[in-house]
Parts: structure tokens; C-alpha cells; sequence
């Protein structure tokens, strides 16, 4: 099996450098067959110049949500030790987006995450989703991911 690093270059992605975390958090645990990847954030202050629905477009909230996606795979890959093969089914994607009172299109802007992660992941990476939209983010970031993430022990 190719590693996260090879598919992810294969898809024309360079899989970043896990940051440490911005905070009092631990960047995954696990819980037998369970981990949980804490969210992460795709650019931070990309939604500086408004939220989306604002000066943020979809198309642009989107690569966001992809960017955060490629940085969960980078927790995802330092839980497991770099072994991609441990990883059964990611269940549930959580994302959460930057967005006006009025925004109504979050799973458009879901979709850059859940799209990379089916690609990189192929039907491992199909998940169950939950796309929500907030008033703010940390780091003035336009879009968070988590995950729920089945693995082999």
C-alpha cells in the first residue's frame, strides 16, 4: 500500500508538516478501534476579510476546507505512526466554516474536505458529515475540520 505522502503526490498535494498545537490540546486520541483527530484549520486569517457569504467566496472557503482536510491527514498519519494501512473508515467528518447569518451553501464548502478525503483514501474516506456553520474561528480561520476515524489497533 502507498503511503499518505505518495498518494497525496500523486494527486498533485504536498502533505504538510503537522504544527504543534495552538493551545491546551492534544492533536488526536485514541480509544481502542476509535481516534479523534482534533480540528484542523486550513490558512489561518483566510476569513480576515470576512466570513463566507462576505468577501470569502465558496470556491475560495473550499480550498480552505481542503487545506484543513490535508492537515487532518498529517495528524491522522502522526497518530497512526505513518501506517495508512491501519485506517478502516474515517466515520465522521465534522466542518465548521466562517459564515454570514444568511450562508446557505456549507455543504458546497464541506465537500473540498470530504472530496480530498475520498480521493487520498478512496471508499476509507467516505464518511458520515456534519457541516456547520459559526460566527468565528481560531486563528481567524475560515474553515476547521475533525474527525472519527476507525483504525486497527
Amino acid at each position: 500500500m502507498r503511503t499518505l505522502a505518495q498518494r497525496l503526490a500523486e494527486l498533485g498535494h504536498t502533505r504538510p508538516v503537522l504544527a504543534p498545537p495552538a493551545s491546551k490540546y492534544r492533536h488526536h486520541v485514541q480509544g481502542g478501534e476509535l481516534l479523534v483527530i482534533a480540528g484542523q484549520i486550513g490558512t489561518p486569517g483566510a476569513a480576515a476579510d470576512g466570513p463566507v457569504g462576505a468577501a470569502l467566496t465558496v470556491e475560495a472557503a473550499r480550498a480552505q476546507a481542503q487545506i484543513a482536510a490535508l492537515n487532518l491527514l498529517a495528524a491522522l498519519e502522526a497518530a497512526l505512526g505513518g501506517d495508512a494501512s491501519r485506517i478502516r473508515q474515517v466515520l465522521r467528518l465534522g466542518v465548521f466554516i466562517a459564515a454570514t447569518p444568511g450562508f446557505a451553501e456549507h455543504g458546497a464548502v464541506a465537500d473540498g474536505a470530504s472530496e480530498l478525503l475520498e480521493a487520498v483514501l478512496g471508499e476509507r474516506g467516505r464518511h458520515a458529515r456534519a457541516a456547520v456553520g459559526v460566527a468565528s474561528l481560531p486563528r481567524q480561520a475560515a474553515v476547521e475540520v475533525d474527525a472519527l476515524v476507525w483504525v486497527t489497533p
